[in-house]
């Protein structure tokens, strides 16, 4: 498993310092009068390009500062300037207008912080990158309000532990306590970024737009319904 990781972080390395050109270049065919095209159905549809690129500006945020930030700074690396009070003081989930109030500050914030997580690759070891875990909780219960009725994070996530080769295990005592690794979190900030830009380009194509990138079709994008 070792040697398995070491040969994943070049790849995962060049997978995340793209995605800001990848991003820039997707959304650089979308008018601003666009940006907040949305529709109920299908479920993808719900949140507009501008959501979607606040929300993945947030992913390495909610990763890297939220769930790693103490176990990150205890093993020495420092974090972009931000305005932490304002930024959570939105949802949480996407980067709010008075931190970032256009795209091109928004791409600057998101390669920052994916600057930071190209930083941690080039750092740790393989035994580095899963010493280090948080814990994600999820409500066995709860239903995804903005996604589709009968989709429970529960099942994201215990879905997310089938996709990801090692580094995310739910406690078999506690439904909904899963505990991520370091190279798991980086992973996921990787296919996050990938569902996200694919799902844009599917709402440009119910604008009528032309998808502009070619995404490697690797983690949440082999399963149908974040692709097709």
């Amino acid at each position: 498993m070792t040697e398995d990781i070491r040969a994943e972080i070049p790849h995962l390395r060049k997978g995340l310092a793209a995605c800001p050109g990848w991003v820039e270049e997707e959304f650089a065919g979308i008018p601003e009068a666009r940006m907040g095209f949305a529709q109920q159905e299908p479920p993808w549809a719900r949140w507009p390009p501008e959501v979607q690129l606040r929300h993945m500006a947030m992913v390495p945020v909610r990763w890297l500062v939220e769930k790693l930030g103490e176990a990150l700074q205890a093993r020495g690396y420092a974090y972009p300037p931000f305005d932490a009070a304002a930024l959570w003081r939105g949802t949480g989930r996407h980067v709010p207008r008075e931190v970032c109030p256009d795209k091109a500050s928004l791409l600057a914030f998101m390669r920052s912080f994916l600057a930071l997580a190209a930083d941690i690759l080039d750092r740790e070891s393989p035994e580095g990158l899963r010493a280090v875990t948080c814990l994600w909780v999820v409500d066995p219960e709860a239903v995804r309000e903005d996604g589709a009725a009968s989709e429970r994070p529960i099942d994201f996530w215990r879905m997310a532990a089938r996709l990801h080769p090692v580094g995310v295990r739910e406690d078999p005592r506690g439904p909904g306590r899963f505990t991520v690794e370091l190279i798991a979190a980086l992973r996921q900030i990787y296919w996050e970024f990938l569902a996200h830009i694919r799902t844009t380009q599917r709402l440009k194509g119910l604008l009528g737009l032309p998808a502009r990138v070619k995404l490697p079709v690797e983690g949440y994008l082999t399963v149908p319904k974040f692709y097709d």
